[in-house]
């Protein structure tokens, strides 16, 4: 993902510092790129210490790694006007292009990994929020379908408490896009605490916790601008989970 989608991700969090900055960079990507801490800090309003920490909580160890992702970023390009989309066909191939990416990032030994957690689990629960409740039921229905027994937990409020009830033969399962959602930190490390097993699906790769999971699905995203075009990353999830459920079909 690219510093702008680590943004957006990560901007349910921010602190009012964290949003003053935020509205810098998103405005002055090119000052970010050529510019010491000291001078971004200055320019944004904020001290030294408050650019960091926005910069860690963004998953980055520092801002030279949160610079050198921006001057990526601005290398690369990226798709960003919805001017440019020349009908129902470009928004398609938009999808397409990151469905393409699944199997070189959603490798089958991911897969295995995943579908041995679900094999071997006494209870399973579920656990997604908003658009990710969604496929978290979509995940239950289709685990269903082959005779597995799972929780949906999509109440944000009841996460902990569902995750404290578990043990080290259960299975929480979280997904979310951001990988970052407080409710759902707060329940991966119950659950952690637990020794439950823990998994997270996530299209961030730099989501907190991510070296803890006991299996940890990154799936791709597509590098658009959510505020201007209405594409759905569901969308690629409820894909990765078709896949993760036709390998499970294939070991039962």
């Amino acid at each position: 993902m690219n510093p702008i989608e680590q943004i957006e991700l990560c901007e349910g969090q921010f602190t009012r510092s964290d949003q003053r900055i935020a509205d810098y960079v998103r405005g002055h990507l090119d000052i970010v790129a050529s510019y010491p801490i000291v001078e971004i800090a200055a320019k944004a309003d904020v001290s030294k210490s408050a650019l960091l920490r926005f910069c860690q909580k963004l998953g980055y160890t520092g801002f030279s790694e949160f610079k050198y992702e921006v001057s990526k970023h601005l290398l690369s390009g990226s798709f960003k006007d919805p001017k440019t989309v020349d009908g129902s066909r470009d928004i398609i191939n938009l999808y397409l292009a990151c469905i393409g990416q699944i199997p070189t990032q959603v490798v089958d030994g991911k897969l295995r990994e995943l579908c041995d957690l679900i094999r071997g689990a006494g209870k399973i629960k579920l656990y997604g929020v908003h658009e990710s409740g969604l496929s978290a039921q979509y995940f239950a229905f289709r685990l269903a379908s082959l005779g597995i027994d799972a929780e949906t937990v999509t109440y944000p409020g009841v996460f902990n408490e569902k995750a404290s009830f578990s043990g080290p033969d259960d299975l929480n399962l979280f997904i979310s896009i951001s990988g970052m959602t407080d409710c759902v930190l707060e329940a991966a490390g119950t659950s952690f605490a637990r020794r439950a097993k823990t998994v997270m699906i996530t299209q961030n790769a730099k989501a907190k916790y991510a070296a803890r999971y006991n299996s940890f699905l990154l799936i791709p995203s597509m590098e658009t601008d959510k505020n201007k075009l209405f594409l759905d990353s569901q969308a690629i999830v409820y894909v990765c989970i078709d896949l993760l459920i036709n390998r499970l079909a294939e070991l039962l």
